[in-house]
């Protein structure tokens, strides 16, 4: 009918029915595959999610006050709270795990545990506010992660559009859970693995995968033929650890560099533990107990924003900024999504 929208006439049998369907440009076709807020690291943008946004006639702001919150608050998870974890706790044991106090490798572990969490979270805050202010919704990629009280839970609520991507054209079409429970764990098991991989062609990705896969595997397993459940703290406690375990082999340079740490955590006593890394655990273990309340606090902040007068937004953002770039490390934090 005119230069973007043809009708098309589908044979359904006796029936026909008449659908709409807009085609795009080669430019709109580069835009998408170019989509530069999410070209680096994400999210894995759909077609059928962006291209209609992409071939809209017009575009304005979207909702400009949740996307200046969401970029002031990238901001701090960069430059300040994963900048200090990554050169406080995770470098220093990361780099040269050989002879590392067990304490310490720890709270390495933990460490990056949430500096990869403020890292990624923070890049997807970013290019989300800068995908609003362009006029263009993307892809959710967090809701909470460590909230989760099973690994299944984490990865529903972790790299969200990753984990559907995998589930849609890898776990699915090797047949999902239509061909028995034995077949449904290896197709769970091999999608793990295919996921481990995206992130780099490594044993150690392949393990982190394979790892993740384990825990989906028992956790089926166990949902189907269990029959204890563990309340919300201990199971949140018990899957945070588990993905802890899974991300030393992430972070590691290699499989030996992986199991020296894990054995100098294992080696630890409590002979050795010293008060200021007495004072490490206590914060990063209550983080994870209080984060529930940490989220509760974010949401509000969120409505709390969305009802300011526009010219009071610099009054809040500057000085949560300043304060940001003043406590936090020198230099630019890397995305590091980025390298996968």
């Amino acid at each position: 009918r005119d230069r973007t929208r043809c009708e098309i006439m589908i044979d359904y049998g006796a029936n026909w029915r008449s659908i709409t369907v807009r085609i795009c440009t080669i430019m709109d076709l580069l835009l998408y595959l170019n989509f530069i807020p999410t070209l680096i690291a994400g999210p894995v943008n759909r077609a059928t999610e962006l291209m209609p946004q992409i071939t809209a006639s017009r575009r304005t702001l979207v909702d400009y006050k949740r996307a200046l919150y969401l970029i002031a608050l990238s901001l701090v998870k960069l430059f300040l709270l994963s900048s200090w974890l990554n050169d406080t706790f995770v470098l220093p044991v990361f780099t040269l795990p050989a002879g590392q106090n067990g304490w310490d490798s720890l709270l390495a572990v933990y460490g990056w545990a949430w500096n990869i969490y403020f890292n990624f979270s923070g890049y997807t805050d970013l290019v989300t506010g800068l995908a609003l202010l362009l006029g263009f919704r993307i892809a959710r990629n967090f809701a909470h992660p460590y909230l989760a009280g099973s690994v299944k839970a984490f990865w529903r609520d972790w790299h969200i559009s990753l984990s559907t991507f995998i589930r849609d054209y890898v776990y699915f079409p090797l047949g999902g859970n239509r061909k028995g429970a034995i077949w449904t764990q290896i197709n769970v098991m091999v999608a793990m693995v295919i996921s481990g991989l995206w992130h780099g062609a490594g044993m150690t990705f392949l393990l982190w995968g394979a790892i993740h896969g384990a825990g989906l595997v028992v956790h089926n397993l166990w949902h189907r033929w269990g029959k204890v459940r563990l309340p919300g703290l201990p199971a949140r406690l018990l899957t945070f650890h588990f993905v802890c375990l899974a991300w030393v082999f992430f972070r590691a340079d290699s499989i030996s560099d992986a199991v020296t740490i894990l054995s100098n955590i294992a080696g630890g006593s409590l002979s050795s533990l010293s008060l200021q890394q007495y004072r490490a655990l206590f914060l990063f273990v209550g983080i994870i107990v209080l984060y529930p309340a940490l989220v509760d606090i974010r949401l509000t902040i969120i409505d709390r924003v969305a009802d300011l007068r526009w010219y009071t937004l610099p009054l809040v953002i500057i000085p949560l900024l300043a304060l940001a770039f003043f406590l936090a490390p020198s230099g630019v934090p890397g995305f590091i999504y980025a390298h996968f």
